[in-house]
């Protein structure tokens, strides 16, 4: 059965702490950057047909206002840049533990 609309599930706590991280070291969050930390760090969205999946989770994110969106058109790129509103921030504990995870596997690196 699918979540209703703007459930914060799994995937979404998951691209939360990805984004925070990012913010942390000074490091932009873009959608397809996500995705490829999605794919490194909990093994989600394997498939390059399934970045679409993580647009549609910014989107709504953006959205629900737990992120603010940013387009930066640089020469070559048009990409939208993701960071963490106070709202979104304040879901820090449920997102903390995949924080973690990616915090412990780029210290592995």
């Amino acid at each position: 059965m699918p979540k209703p609309r703007g459930a914060t599930g799994a995937t979404k706590m998951k691209i939360l702490a990805i984004v925070c991280y990012n913010g942390e070291c000074g490091q932009v969050s873009y959608g397809y950057s996500i995705w490829q930390t999605l794919k490194a760090n909990f093994h989600t969205y394997l498939s390059d047909d399934e970045v679409r999946n993580v647009y549609h989770h910014l989107k709504e994110l953006s959205s629900l206002g737990m992120l603010t969106r940013e387009d930066c058109v640089e020469v070559g790129t048009n990409r939208c840049l993701y960071s963490l509103t106070e709202k979104g921030m304040s879901l820090k504990p449920r997102f903390e533990p995949y924080l973690n995870v990616v915090r412990r596997n780029v210290e592995l690196l």
